[in-house]
């Protein structure tokens, strides 16, 4: 699941992955600038601020945060303006795409996080950017209660039932809401926003030239006054106060720069206190006016929280003194984030047995995987009878020789053939559109099933290649049945396993882990071709003693067996590229009628390690804290 904030002044995104919180990086950046470029022939760019947009050509529009746009009634005269749903869309892609790329999975699920004075309208945009962006609606969760999740989990205590301020002043206009606690998260009693004649900004900036200009200066009556033609000089002014702001957060001063041929001038917290103070003469007004709303007076309020205006640290104070209570500051990048996941995943608790991933109506393709390790496992089976050597006395069979680690291949094949049925399980529709009367089953269920099915299935299966090479030698099947039951019966274990903790798996968690427990194909079919060049090899070489190519074709499938059992040992791309040239070369040297078969077995054996490895990772998935999960089996035990 990817949380993304779309209500301070900057855009953060937070993935939940198996029960982790990962800050995800956007262009290598913490947060990203909510500025789109949109240029001449209908490109999109995202992540631009202010100052970058400066230095755009003049045939690239930028504008500030797409989002200002949503809910706003079309006219006639924005019939040639840009969809703010598109823009949206663009962004939810843009950092959908970083996020899947750091957490090296696909993003199913989105939480947003929206501005408390959002409604049904521009809701049902967020929802219609996501859907243009190819995610289902979105969870979504207001600023305050990210907030005020956020606080609960530094510590800030708060009963079911008590009542928290929340101000969020990093965005304008400053928004005050109160909201009191419920077992299923926050609710909304209300929420009021600061409206000022002039921004943040605009005020320090006003207050910077007066003191730093004199009266006949032209710059004071330029950004005093509203919709100045002097456009340029006032975004240049304005950024560098807002850079100030920055800088103010963590000095005791900063440099403003003025339009030349003006020296730099230097301001401090106070003169941003001075500035601002027609924000901070409604504080009391708003906060009691915002209390009567809400029905509550100042000793129902349990917690105050403020998300502070950079640089404006005066507001803690102003609230303070209005409330009654010290506000918890939260300023970090991913707060609201990271509260708006914590929100949306209680209830993830998650597990797959309750989960519902997308799925898709079954095709041939789906199935080509499967279909091809079944057709490698039919014809090692039939090469190995066919090419049997059968000793007969009269009309009685008293010996079979043939390549038993070949049978046992073939049987552990078809395995891996029902494993490759069982992946495709919780993804595709292999029972049918579920209808009324037959509710789509959970993911976990479709697991559960699915490799149940595998383990009935695969050994079967294997019992009746083992039964089968028996009549069609006339012989005994015992040997047949324990080789190819015994390559078998190890995956069909690792297959209960994971039916059985499968379905514990977190939902988060559950895309990664059916792309890992898709069967490799070409590893298998490698194998297979290894196997049959050397059991060709053996049976052309032996009545003719001067064939040269035989030998030549048994050392390349002898190569082929020792490059598969290298791919399906390891997943780490390094082990792979040292290890298989090294097995292909030792194996392509070391073939004889009398090492085929422990070639044979070494990669009977990757196999069974490649179902070990994917059990163990299902059991670390579905069991992250194994001392816990110990400690009540103990205590079950001892009850």
């Amino acid at each position: 699941m990817l949380s993304i904030d779309l209500s301070s002044s900057a855009i953060a995104a937070t993935a939940s992955r198996q029960g982790l919180k990962i800050p995800i990086l956007i262009d290598g950046r913490p947060v990203m600038p909510p500025g789109v470029v949109i240029g001449p022939a209908g490109e999109i760019y995202v992540g631009l601020d202010t100052t970058t947009a400066m230095s755009l050509p003049v045939d690239h529009r930028f504008i500030d945060n797409p989002t200002d746009l949503l809910g706003r009634p079309i006219t006639a005269a924005d019939e040639a303006q840009p969809d703010p749903v598109d823009l949206l869309a663009t962004v939810l892609r843009h950092v959908t795409h970083h996020a899947a790329v750091h957490v090296n999975g696909p993003i199913t699920a989105l939480t947003v996080t929206i501005p408390p004075s959002w409604g049904p309208r521009r809701c049902g945009h967020v929802s219609e950017a996501a859907a243009r962006a190819g995610f289902p609606p979105p969870a979504l969760v207001t600023a305050p209660a990210a907030l005020a999740a956020y606080a609960t989990m530094l510590g800030v205590t708060m009963s079911d039932g008590s009542c928290v301020l929340v101000c969020q002043a990093d965005r304008e206009p400053a928004t005050l809401t109160v909201l009191q606690t419920a077992v299923d998260g926050f609710r909304e009693l209300a929420t009021q926003q600061i409206s000022l004649a002039h921004g943040l900004n605009q005020l320090i900036a006003q207050h910077v030239v007066q003191a730093a200009t004199a009266d006949s200066d032209p710059l004071q009556a330029t950004i005093t006054a509203a919709g100045s033609n002097e456009a340029d000089v006032e975004r240049v002014l304005l950024e560098s106060v807002r850079t100030a702001r920055q800088l103010l957060t963590t000095q005791d001063q900063a440099p403003v720069l003025l339009p030349a041929p003006r020296q730099p001038t230097v301001i401090t917290r106070d003169d941003v206190t001075a500035a601002v103070q027609p924000l901070l003469y409604q504080i009391p007004g708003a906060v009691g006016g915002i209390l009567d709303a809400a029905d509550i007076d100042t000793t129902h309020l349990a917690q105050v929280v403020l998300r502070p205006a950079p640089g404006v640290a005066a507001l803690a104070e102003t609230l303070a003194a209005a409330t009654g209570i010290t506000p918890t500051l939260i300023d970090h990048t991913h707060a609201l984030a990271d509260g708006a996941l914590s929100l949306t995943t209680v209830q993830e608790a998650g597990a797959a047995a309750n989960a519902r991933l997308p799925r898709v109506r079954l095709r041939v393709s789906d199935l080509t995987g499967a279909l091809l390790l079944g057709a490698c496992s039919l014809i090692l089976l039939l090469q190995a009878v066919l090419t049997a050597y059968i000793s007969t006395y009269s009309t009685w069979v008293v010996g079979v020789r043939t390549s038993l680690p070949q049978l046992g291949t073939a049987g552990a094949l078809v395995m891996l053939t029902a494993l490759a049925v069982a992946h495709l399980a919780p993804t595709t529709l292999l029972a049918g559109t579920p209808t009324a009367s037959t509710p789509e089953p959970t993911t976990g269920s479709l697991i559960r099933r699915g490799y149940l099915t595998t383990v009935v299935g695969g050994i079967i299966t294997a019992a009746l290649y083992g039964l089968a090479t028996g009549t069609a030698v006339e012989y005994d099947y015992t040997p047949y049945l324990k080789w190819t039951l015994g390559a078998a019966l190890p995956l069909a274990a690792c297959a209960a396993l994971i039916a059985a903790t499968a379905p514990r798996i977190p939902a988060d968690a559950l895309p990664a882990w059916l792309v890992m427990t898709r069967p490799a194909v070409t590893h298998a079919i490698t194998a297979t071709a290894g196997i049959y060049l050397m059991r060709a090899a053996l049976t052309l070489s032996t009545p003719i003693s001067t064939n040269t190519i035989a030998p030549i074709a048994g050392s390349i499938g002898a190569a082929l067996v020792g490059i598969a059992t290298a791919l399906t040992i390891s997943r780490s791309r390094t082990i792979r590229a040292i290890t298989a040239p090294g097995l292909a070369v030792g194996y392509a040297l070391v073939f004889t009628a009398d090492t085929t078969s422990a070639l044979i077995v070494g990669y009977l054996i990757a196999l069974t390690w490649w179902g070990i490895r994917l059990t163990a990772h299902t059991l670390r998935l579905a069991f992250p804290q194994p001392g816990t999960a110990l400690r009540r089996l103990a205590d079950r035990t001892g009850g």
